[in-house]
């Protein structure tokens, strides 16, 4: 997994120097594909010269954070979380071919300057009870970013993924920050609903996660 800072900028440089190191870091180990973080469309056309192809389209949204309020629902109670209860519930919510592992949870962790992460329960449960949803929000002087949004299958439709995103707002708001981006597969329609109703717009633009395997980027990579 690559993580791209930044990476959902369209000026954002995909160079030889930073594909070089890309190399070896994969011939130092044995994963056999590289995914990307999702990047904008200046560093998806630029990873497509170095054989990556294109293995997910994003919703790009925005929303501007001031004056926004609300009150989360009554049915939920928001609070800290495992790492290992925070992959549990990604690999419910999306499966083995997207869900996040705990390496690649701590990463995303590290994206931004400032990070925040929180679950929910209901709010009846005992405090020992197993969350069903939870939130990863980072946050740099200028912007906050909603970078992840899980909530199981059985915890849909109930106002968790709302109780998690109206938290996440109002921490970037303690902040400062005045916008909150946000990206989601274009087909998503639930979550483009959810979004929305919070007063996110699309960007402009769309991002994409890229993939490439292992002896293309290696062979690829040595002769730049």
């Amino acid at each position: 997994m690559l993580t791209l800072h930044s990476a959902h900028r369209v000026d954002f440089v995909v160079d030889d120097d930073l594909v070089a190191a890309w190399v070896e870091a994969v011939g130092a180990n044995d994963s056999q594909r590289v995914r990307t973080s999702a990047v904008g469309p200046t560093t998806a056309d630029a990873l497509l010269s170095f054989g990556f192809t294109v293995r997910q389209e994003l919703d790009f949204l925005v929303a501007d954070l001031g004056g926004r309020g609300g009150s989360s629902p009554s049915t939920w109670r928001v609070g800290r979380i495992r790492p290992r209860d925070a992959v549990r519930i990604d690999i419910a919510a999306f499966g083995d071919e997207w869900a996040l592992d705990e390496g690649a949870f701590h990463n995303s962790c590290r994206a931004t300057p400032m990070f925040r992460v929180r679950a929910v329960r209901p709010r009846r449960a005992l405090p020992v009870a197993r969350p069903v949803g939870y939130c990863l929000t980072g946050a740099s002087e200028d912007a906050s970013y909603l970078q992840r949004l899980a909530v199981v299958p059985a915890g849909r439709r109930r106002g968790a993924a709302a109780t998690l995103l109206d938290d996440a707002v109002h921490w970037a708001q303690s902040l400062g920050v005045q916008r909150m981006f946000v990206n989601t597969d274009v087909d998503n329609a639930a979550a483009l609903s959810l979004y929305r109703q919070w007063g996110f717009e699309s960007v402009g633009y769309h991002l994409r996660v890229m993939e490439c395997d292992r002896a293309t980027l290696l062979s690829r990579g040595g002769h730049r």
